[in-house]
């Protein structure tokens, strides 16, 4: 068995990989805010936050500089990058910042309710790895729901259809269900499922649904949000077959890609991943096909690229068996 590959163009706020941006959209409000804030950083602010290998004093300041905006509620993407942060904590090599799942709450919501889908599935990522059944199951829930009813509107294609449930989609609630069932002792009443979802739904009401629409349109691209329009993907990889590891059934990680003024990539870093960062090293093989046009105003760009990959049914998912 072989994982194959799916790419996720964070512009599109998890739709297929479509980088060709409509440069006439007109962003969200807060829009304009957040550019001119994210203008005034340093050039590669966010590559020097991410990337160990960065001068100490750069990355130093690079972190002041997301602590300080982060602050700013119209602009939730530069706290969704704290968060992966504190989410990961020890586990992203050489993080700065220390694991602490309640400021990673804090600071990745804002990015989901802001319509930016794949935030849903971070949340159901990290409460499932501390083994938080229901918060786990609620995210779940919200994600899958979201996915069924605003982004399937925006994948034609019947084949990447099938590998979105039948391949990340299905191993995120599997494994949600062996939390929930089995290392969770009493098991919760499956009613909160329902009541959980449900109540989500009615608090968020129709505004959410239609931020979540807004972003798969591509209307809340911006440079501050890692998804400029300035950035035009030219080719990927038809088919990146990996040999999955050992009892994983699916994985995923994000990087922020810096392209440079000649369409060639320069530095990558990681800055999420599920389940492990050996995971995220297969993956990136496929990232590395990736080729880019250069950037429209002629200066370097960086961009969040999203890749998740699997395989049919739930292989790997559950408890080792015992040998007989």
């Amino acid at each position: 068995m072989k994982w194959h590959w799916f790419a996720l163009c964070a512009a599109l706020g998890g739709a297929p990989l479509v980088c060709n941006a409509d440069d006439g959209a007109t962003p969200p409000d807060g829009g304009d805010a957040c550019e001119t804030a994210y203008a005034a950083l340093p050039s590669g602010t966010i590559l020097d936050l991410l990337d160990p290998d960065a001068p100490t004093e750069r990355r130093t300041a690079a972190l002041t500089a997301y602590q300080r905006l982060s602050a700013m509620r119209e602009c939730p993407e530069f706290g969704y990058t704290l968060g992966q942060l504190y989410r990961h904590g020890s586990y992203l090599p050489g993080n700065p910042l220390p694991q602490d799942v309640e400021k990673a709450r804090e600071l990745i919501l804002p990015m989901a309710e802001a319509g930016y889908l794949p935030a849903f599935a971070d949340l159901a990522e990290m409460e499932m790895r501390h083994a938080n059944a229901r918060e786990a199951m609620k995210w779940t829930q919200v994600y899958l729901h979201f996915v069924q009813e605003v982004q399937a509107d925006y994948v034609d294609d019947a084949d990447e259809k099938h590998f979105q449930r039948s391949a990340y989609n299905s191993h995120l609630l599997a494994r949600t269900e062996l939390v929930w069932r089995r290392l969770t002792r009493p098991a919760p009443p499956r009613r909160l499922i329902r009541q959980d979802l449900d109540a989500y739904l009615a608090e968020q009401g129709p505004a959410l649904p239609r931020r979540i629409h807004e972003d798969q349109q591509g209307l809340h691209r911006r440079a501050s949000a890692q998804s400029s329009s300035r950035i035009r993907v030219t080719s990927t990889p038809e088919d990146c077959y990996l040999t999955p590891l050992d009892r994983i059934g699916s994985a995923s990680a994000s990087w922020i890609v810096e392209i440079l003024p000649s369409g060639e990539a320069g530095r990558t870093v990681l800055e999420n991943f599920v389940p492990n960062t050996q995971a995220a090293e297969l993956l990136q093989n496929c990232l590395a096909q990736y080729t880019f046009a250069p950037p429209a105003n002629g200066q370097a760009a960086t961009v969040r690229v999203s890749m998740v990959m699997g395989s049919p049914g739930t292989r790997g998912i559950g408890r080792r068996s015992r040998p007989r």
